[in-house]
């Protein structure tokens, strides 16, 4: 099976680190309010929200993979005055950020409907799988491999395409 999205999607990875031990109570409740934000995130279907996939990095590192209809939707989410978002990050800078116990990262991507390419053999979907249509892979549209008309292209390394 493969996923397809025509309108496109966002990925937007966030992750935290834990850097002082003595930041032990604060990463805590930074996760607390993550999960918080995510509850509501998903208990809206206008926020554009499509979901989020968790992430273990070790023992002092998460992260959250989060997948968004648009960017706009996101960036609306990330800017609401009275949103859990712009609440957390006033609490994270001044309380937390200022000893250096824990620290934030994140990664954005604006993917076209025309740039991603999914398969799950064998397995139920996961990551963007769960949001979108799925479809068999052979009748796949846009396969990253095939040409518009379903042909192979020309492999650009020693690898061939992907057959399943």
């Amino acid at each position: 099976m493969a996923a397809e999205m025509d309108d496109g999607f966002v990925i937007y990875i966030n992750g935290i680190r834990l850097n002082k031990l003595s930041a032990l109570p604060h990463w805590l409740l930074a996760n607390w309010k993550v999960a918080r934000m995510f509850k509501e995130l998903e208990a809206d279907p206008k926020s554009g929200f499509l979901g989020y996939t968790p992430i273990f990095l070790g023992l002092r590192k998460g992260a959250a993979m989060q997948y968004w209809r648009s960017l706009e939707d996101l960036q609306r989410f990330a800017t609401e005055q009275n949103g859990s978002h712009v609440s957390a990050w006033k609490w994270y800078n001044e309380k937390v950020d200022p000893d250096g116990g824990l620290g934030f990262w994140a990664e954005l991507y604006v993917v076209d409907g025309d740039s991603f390419e999914t398969f799950f053999r064998n397995v139920p979907p996961i990551g963007i799988g769960k949001y979108a249509k799925m479809v068999p892979m052979r009748e796949h549209k846009r396969r990253l491999g095939l040409s518009p008309d379903g042909s192979a292209r020309k492999a650009t390394s020693a690898e061939e395409p992907i057959e399943s």
